[in-house]
């Protein structure tokens, strides 16, 4: 595990994803996952303080306690690639098993969309 150190502006709140981008700026050989920005895509999980998180979604003041350091890691239960990066291959796999989506009965889609 490596230490690093980044100055934030006063009275400014980053969240975790702006502060992953500063020090890949300081260190370009750090390799996180990151896309929508926006909390919907998931490519940015990590484990935050010991809780999973997305960090594009996660202020660093939420994360942020006095005397200690905040601690970041991969996301726990799946092989780690490098740095931050996990390999998803077993969760897409578990994902498809699943079927987390609507399946229709094999029919055409209908002309209009299904009223509820």
């Amino acid at each position: 595990m490596q230490d690093y150190t980044l100055e934030g502006e006063e009275g400014r709140d980053m969240m975790l994803l702006d502060a992953l981008i500063q020090l890949k700026e300081k260190d370009p050989s750090l390799s996180f996952r990151r896309s929508c920005r926006e909390g919907v895509c998931g490519s940015d999980g990590l484990n935050m303080n010991g809780k999973n998180g997305l960090a594009c979604i996660t202020p660093i003041s939420a994360l942020t306690q006095p005397g200690k350091k905040i601690v970041i890691r991969p996301l726990p239960g799946l092989p780690v690639i490098r740095d931050l990066v996990v390999d998803m291959g077993q969760f897409y796999a578990q994902y498809e098993k699943i079927k987390p989506y609507l399946l229709n009965n094999g029919q055409n889609p209908p002309a209009r969309e299904h009223l509820q």
